[in-house]
This record gives C-alpha cells, structure tokens and sequence, in this order.
C-alpha cells in the first residue's frame, strides 16, 4: 500500500501542474459565464433547465471527455516522452500495483479539475435560484466521467506517443457519431453511460428528460450501473496495462 500511495502521489502532482489545471479549468469551467449571461432576468425554473442544457450538452459532450483524456493520456505518456519509464518499472513493484497507481492518479486528477469547472457552474446556478443542491448529480457523473477514461486512456498513453489525438479521434467518431448512429455502440458510449448516471440523480423537467431520454439510447438510466461498469472496465484496464508493462522493452522509453 505504501508504494501505491506514493505512486498516486507522485503521478498527481505531475498531472496537477498549474499550467495544466488553470488550462482546463477554463474548459471545464466554460458553462458558468455562459449560464451567467443567458440565466440574467430569467425565472428559476428556468435557469435550472439552462444548467441541465449546458451540462448535458456543452460539458459532457466535450468539456469533461477532453479533460479525461489529456490527463490520462499524459499519466504514462510524460513518462515516455521524459525517458523515466524505465526507472519507474525497475522499482520492485508489482506491475499491477503501478498500473492501478496510474489509474487512480488520472481519474483523481481529472475530477478535480472537472470538479473546479462543475463548482463554478454549480454557483451561479444556485445564486440564480437559490437551489443549493442542483451541482449533486453533475459531480456523481463526474465520477463516472472520469474513471472511464482514466480505463481506456492510461494503457493508450503507455503504447501511443500521441495518444491524445487517439483520445480525441475516439471522442469525435466514436462518441459523436458511431454510437449516435448504430444502436448497439450506445451501451460502450463512456457519455452515455455517464450521462445515465446524471439522468438518475439529477431534478430535470420532463422535456429535459425526453431529450436525456433520446441521447441514451438503449443504455438504462441508473447510477448503480453506471458505477458497475466503470469499475469493471477499469479492473480490465488495469489487468491489461499490467501486462503491458511486463512485456514491453521499456528500456528504449
């Protein structure tokens, strides 16, 4: 335990550089100006279903799977382009307890940072309406967000140099159209499974709902199953990145 901790550590405080977090802080954080602009003068149930909109449709889209993505993909990825790969797996660690280090140090990494944009969103929605707790359910589904891709971005950025191009090719085609388009992509969809996590825990009105409603697909609304399939994802990912890094020649890294 003592080497994950300090695994977790280290990776964090490389990911967490200041450059890094205000950069996508003002991604992440890019619904609140928004919300503040459109919400002025308008009723509270309104501004309610402009915070459920942005959410949904602007952050989730693609403030928040960016943000996974350079962060997960920079959590092996600065090591390989630093030349310090082989110094990190030369350590007497099992090759499991590094890849579950990683992991967790990008999925932490990237909630924090979403977690920035999501309080400030949370704010000014609450100064409009006086609903404190409407932030609940976008930081749940953040959880989800980032655990996801923290699964499938960290072995990308041990085998890929660019691997952020991979993340963001995979977020375009994938999310955006293969599994808008055919069915049976909507259940491996990281923004629909996250977005079911949201729709389950967050007040909507039902038009918010019937387009939430729409955007899932087949994939069921519920927390529960959400967290389910993240977690196994993320333990096959781990398994996986584990044995990555027994059988790559890390020496030329």
């Amino acid at each position: 335990m003592r080497s994950y901790a300090l695994l977790v550590r280290s990776t964090l405080r490389r990911l967490l550089r200041l450059k890094m977090v205000l950069g996508l802080t003002i991604l992440t954080g890019a619904p609140a100006p928004i919300l503040l602009l459109v919400s002025w003068g308008q009723a509270d149930l309104d501004v309610l279903e402009i915070y459920h909109g942005l959410t949904v449709t602007l952050a989730m889209v693609l403030a928040f799977p960016i943000t996974s993505i350079v962060l997960a993909t920079a959590a092996f990825g600065e090591e390989r382009k630093a030349h310090t790969m082989p110094f990190l797996v030369l350590k007497p660690v099992p090759r499991w307890v590094i890849a579950a280090a990683v992991m967790t140090a990008a999925a932490l990494a990237s909630f924090v940072v979403m977690g920035i944009g999501v309080v400030l969103t949370w704010m000014v929605a609450a100064a409009f309406t006086g609903s404190w707790g409407v932030g609940w359910a976008t930081m749940v589904a953040i959880m989800v967000q980032a655990i996801s891709m923290a699964a499938l971005f960290v072995p990308i950025g041990l085998l890929v140099s660019r691997a952020t191009l991979v993340g963001l090719a995979y977020l375009f085609i994938w999310e955006t159209i293969l599994a808008s388009v055919v069915v049976g992509f909507s259940a491996s969809s990281t923004f629909r499974i996250t977005l079911s996590a949201y729709a389950d825990l967050a007040q909507m009105t039902p038009d918010i709902l019937s387009t939430v409603d729409d955007l899932l697909g087949n994939v069921t609304v519920g927390v529960g199953g959400a967290f389910a399939k993240v977690l196994v994802l993320a333990a096959i990912s781990i398994a996986t990145t584990a044995v990555l890094l027994n059988r790559r020649d890390l020496a030329e890294e």
